[in-house]
C-alpha cells in the first residue's frame, strides 16, 4: 500500500475512535459520574394510608352478650320503676264488719291497713272489736291482728286469693265452772287460714269474700265457730 494511503487510513481510524468515545460520553447517564444526594429533611408521608388490621370477631359470643346486656338493662328499668312508686300508692285501707240485731246482738268491726309488697302479695294489720249482747248480758272482745294475702290466679275480673292471719284478743266469756252467769276474761291467740274471692271494683279498689278455718279449739273463750265467713272492702289511700 502506498504511504499516503496508509497515513490516510490511520488518520480516519483515529477520528472514528475519537467520535465514538465522544458519543459514549454524551449518552452516559448522570448517575454514573455524580455522587447520589442523601435526603436531609423529614421523611415525607406516604400517600396511601395505613389500614389497621382487622380483629377477628367471634360470631357465637356476640349475640349472647347483646341478649345479656338487654336483659340486664330491662331488669334495671324494672327496679327503677318499682323504686319510683311512692309509699302512699302501696298502702290501702278497709276491713270487714258484721251487724246483727234482735234478741241476740252481735257487732263486729275489723278495720285494716295493708301494704302491697308486689301487685300480688300484700301484708297488713288491723284492730278487732266484738260486741255481743244476749238476755241482758253484754260481752266485749278487743285486740289486734296481722294478716297476709296472695292472689293466686285470675278469674274474669276477679282473683282467687289465699289468706292467713293471727288474731290476738282479750276475750270475755261465761265461766263454765259456776252455777250462775259469771263473766271471765282471758287473752287468746286465734290463727286462721283459708281461701277467698276478690272482685275488683276499680284498678285499686276491691271487694273480698273470705272462707276461713279457725285453728284454735277453745270452746269457751273462742268467739268464732268454723267456718268463719268474712266480707270486706279494700280502698287505696290515693286514686
Amino acid at each position: 500500500m502506498p504511504q499516503r494511503l496508509r497515513f490516510s487510513f490511520i488518520l480516519s481510524l483515529i477520528l472514528l475512535i475519537l467520535s465514538t468515545e465522544v458519543s459514549f460520553g454524551q449518552t452516559e447517564p448522570d448517575t454514573v459520574r455524580r455522587k447520589p444526594v442523601l435526603p436531609t429533611g423529614p421523611p415525607t408521608p406516604t400517600t396511601e394510608p395505613v389500614r389497621p388490621r382487622k380483629q377477628p370477631r367471634t360470631i357465637d359470643q356476640q349475640p349472647q352478650q347483646n341478649s345479656v346486656q338487654v336483659q340486664k338493662s330491662t331488669e334495671v328499668q324494672d327496679e327503677e320503676v318499682k323504686e319510683k312508686v311512692p309509699l302512699i300508692d302501696r298502702l290501702y285501707f278497709g276491713g270487714s264488719f258484721g251487724l246483727q240485731f234482735g234478741t241476740y246482738t252481735n257487732i263486729s268491726l275489723l278495720p285494716i291497713i295493708g301494704y302491697k309488697l308486689t301487685d300480688k302479695f300484700s301484708v297488713g294489720g288491723g284492730l278487732v272489736y266484738h260486741f255481743r249482747r244476749a238476755y241482758g248480758v253484754t260481752l266485749q272482745n278487743f285486740g289486734g291482728r296481722a294478716f297476709t294475702q296472695v292472689e293466686m290466679f285470675n278469674i274474669g275480673d276477679g282473683a282467687i286469693i289465699a289468706h292467713g292471719e293471727v288474731e290476738y284478743i282479750s276475750s270475755e266469756y261465761f265461766s263454765p265452772f259456776t252455777s250462775y252467769l259469771y263473766k271471765e276474761r282471758t287473752a287468746i291467740a286465734l290463727p286462721m287460714i283459708g281461701l277467698g274471692y276478690r272482685q275488683r271494683i276499680s284498678d285499686k279498689a276491691s271487694f273480698d269474700l273470705l272462707l276461713l278455718y279457725n285453728v284454735r279449739k277453745d270452746e269457751y273463750a273462742n268467739p268464732y265457730s268454723n267456718p268463719v265467713i268474712r266480707a270486706g272492702f279494700n280502698f287505696p289511700f290515693r286514686q
